[in-house]
């Protein structure tokens, strides 16, 4: 991979070190000459192909065939979404429940991915139960769920990549596991689109849903929905209006969806976006998924070497090598973690706190393939300086 190449396509790497990927990644110049030849076509030629969604304008079938192979499905299968959580909206509202069901949901996972659950609690009377991944291998997780799991389990919802630090859960066996107990299972991508390869077909999980705009490097508010085909029939849209329609007559009250993932999409949105996010996967799949997996493992490895025996630095990576992907979190002893972030980001570093075990406060280093092995050096090291320093000056 030539860093040097990439880095000069990513031009707000030039205001700091960038690590935070996890939170929003840095756009590089493709998405964003994609937006901005967009929004002068409609200045120019006016708003009539974003206006009658043309696909010489849109590019939506074109991206969703994008997102299939990036994600290993086929494009009758992928709903253009703006977030994560609207993936899990989608399938929450979607599926039909009865009161007493269970939804296994990861303690750990972002909030985008668990306040469905929440809310269907108060409206369906289902039951959140939640795991708490543990950080000794991929059998321990798993025993984990076993622990859990039960004849009303409906649905297990987790990360594909923890956003915290990292952790990679165990796709295939968590499918295996939901699907020999009559569940289905349901993963959040957004830490993993875009920073390793992706087979939904392999994992063999029924819904995966993310966000293009953080290691994929996509447009803010663009994001993928992938349902299982034959499990589309299942989802009853929540949400309907202008366009994604076969038909309907409200005096008859007959209401007909188009039979692909495309049923979920309504109304106005602003095209671009999905363009962009298409440019995107365009980008990154020109770097090579499995070169940057293992660019971004060397330096996850190179940060926690730098890291290890400092005095009173905290790491938390994943214990369990096979587990780790792009992340490492690190703490000090008795810091908060945003007045760790405050420091670094005094020092030209952008990233965010984060929440490490047992209610550590710390820092989240998203050590993605334009990170250069200098930029993990200083990280590590002014960390290391901040360390020394008493706590609180």
């Amino acid at each position: 991979m030539d860093v040097a190449a990439l880095r000069a396509q990513i031009p707000a790497l030039k205001a700091g070190i960038y690590l935070n990927a996890g939170g929003i990644g840095p756009s590089p110049l493709p998405v964003t000459n994609t937006l901005i030849g967009l929004a002068q076509q409609v200045s120019e030629e006016g708003p009539d192909g974003m206006a009658f969604s043309r696909e010489a304008f849109t590019g939506a079938g074109e991206t969703r065939e994008k997102i299939a192979r990036l994600l290993g499905g086929d494009d009758d299968e992928v709903t253009l979404v703006r977030n994560t959580a609207e993936g899990f909206d989608i399938v929450g509202h979607g599926l039909r429940w009865r009161a007493g069901d269970e939804v296994i949901f990861g303690g750990g996972d972002h909030p985008a991915a668990r306040a469905i659950w929440a809310v269907l609690a108060q409206r369906h009377g289902i039951r959140p139960i939640r795991l708490e991944l543990p950080d000794a291998g991929p059998e321990a997780i798993l025993d984990a769920v076993r622990v859990l799991i039960s004849r009303r389990t409906r649905l297990i919802s987790l990360s594909h990549v923890n956003s915290e630090n990292g952790l990679r859960a165990p796709a295939r066996e968590l499918a295996d596991l939901s699907h020999r107990h009559g569940a289905l299972l349901m993963l959040d991508g957004c830490q993993a689109v875009g920073q390793l390869p992706v087979d939904v077909r392999q994992i063999d999980c029924d819904f995966y849903a993310a966000g293009a705009y953080k290691w994929l490097l996509g447009p803010f508010g663009s994001g993928m929905l992938w349902t299982r085909r034959d499990l589309l029939d299942d989802l009853s849209p929540s949400w309907v209006g202008a366009g994604r329609t076969a038909s309907f007559d409200p005096e008859t009250a007959t209401w007909q969806a188009p039979t692909t993932g495309e049923k979920f999409e309504f109304g106005a949105r602003y095209w671009p976006v999905v363009r962009a996010m298409g440019a995107a996967i365009d980008f990154v799949a020109d770097l090579g998924l499995a070169a940057i997996a293992a660019r971004e493992r060397m330096l996850v490895e190179r940060m926690r070497e730098r890291l290890a025996g400092i005095p009173g630095v905290i790491e938390f990576a994943p214990r369990c090598p096979e587990l780790r992907t792009g992340m490492v979190g690190a703490a000090i002893e008795g810091m908060p973690g945003e007045a760790l972030a405050e420091r670094l980001r005094a020092r030209g570093m952008h990233l965010r706190a984060n929440r490490g075990p047992d209610g550590i406060g710390g820092v989240r280093l998203c050590c993605a393939c334009f990170v250069t092995e200098d930029e993990v050096d200083t990280g590590a090291a002014a960390i290391a300086e901040i360390a020394r320093s008493p706590v609180g000056q």
